[in-house]
């Protein structure tokens, strides 16, 4: 599709803009903001040839900062180290922070399924001190094995907030999520039992909910959906309309997490452990001065 001079300028002025407001965006993200403006066609040869183009040509010319678009899917693994005790300590003093959760009587998860908005989930998740569990699609059963072993280890009720794609195989990870979890819980909890002589260890209770994207959400929300993949095995069971979790705006799905999360801490709890952390960073600033003093 040819476009003139003017469109494309438009184009990336809703590109800045878009950004600007909402970043740190993913590029897919960026495709259903431009899709929900009509500035294009929601096609992957779109996708790929006009948002991931100039996207690139943007950021390369100077015009997008180069933070505002992110890949959460790469990384680098590297051993934590310190040029001295003091730098050791200092760095604690930048990150340290109590656990929100040590004296409650729950525990939260947020599960998703897109690692590529890990980081948009993560301004909240952050904030309330709950893991962020991404399972990249269908997690691996030693991924829930793990997760589970970490849950029934709280002797708490487990809550877990699940946001993933609406279409067949988006349904299925969440079922099989929930299913998987329950039953590696029960297997910990005998296995443990044993373990300990006979003292009993309990599988905790699982409320398990899934936040998004839900089909009322399609409708109410406006959401840009594509055709169902007839290719998907389970694609016959499935109504004909999917909607990937990326078509919800980033300050929506911020808005999802803090409003779920919220039900377990609210902001007075909030602000007292920023308080309490505030005071005890102070107190390893000075430990780390008198380091430096020698």
């Amino acid at each position: 599709m040819r476009r003139s001079k003017a469109e494309i300028e438009a184009i990336r002025a809703a590109i800045y803009d878009y950004c600007q407001r909402h970043y740190p965006l993913t590029v897919r993200q960026l495709f259903y903001a431009l899709t929900v403006l009509h500035l294009i066609n929601k096609t992957e040869g779109e996708y790929k040839q006009t948002v991931c183009r100039l996207a690139k040509d943007m950021r390369l010319q100077g015009e997008l900062p180069w933070h505002w678009l992110v890949d959460n899917t790469r990384w680098m693994r590297k051993p934590i180290s310190y040029g001295s005790l003091a730098d050791c300590v200092e760095q604690s003093a930048r990150t340290y922070r109590r656990s929100l959760w040590q004296n409650r009587q729950e525990y939260v998860e947020v599960w998703l399924e897109k690692d590529a908005l890990s980081g948009v989930l993560y301004d909240v998740t952050q904030d309330y001190d709950v893991p962020l569990m991404v399972t990249r699609g269908y997690p691996s059963l030693s991924y829930l094995r793990s997760a589970a072993e970490a849950m029934v280890a709280t002797g708490k009720p487990v809550t877990i907030y699940y946001f993933g794609d609406y279409d067949p195989s988006g349904a299925d990870i969440s079922r099989n999520v929930e299913e998987r979890l329950q039953e590696f819980m029960r297997e910990v909890a005998r296995e443990w039992t044993l373990s300990n002589e006979g003292e009993r260890v309990f599988a905790p209770s699982l409320n398990f909910h899934r936040v998004a994207v839900n089909e009322w959400q399609i409708d109410d929300w406006n959401l840009p959906t594509r055709p169902t993949k007839t290719s998907d095995s389970r694609a016959a069971k499935f109504g004909s309309r999917s909607v990937e979790l990326d078509a919800i705006p980033p300050d929506d799905l911020r808005e999802l997490v803090r409003m779920h999360l919220s039900q377990h801490v609210d902001a007075y709890e909030l602000a007292a452990a920023e308080e309490t952390d505030r005071m005890e960073r102070q107190t390893l600033q000075a430990m780390a001065a008198k380091l430096r003093a020698g």
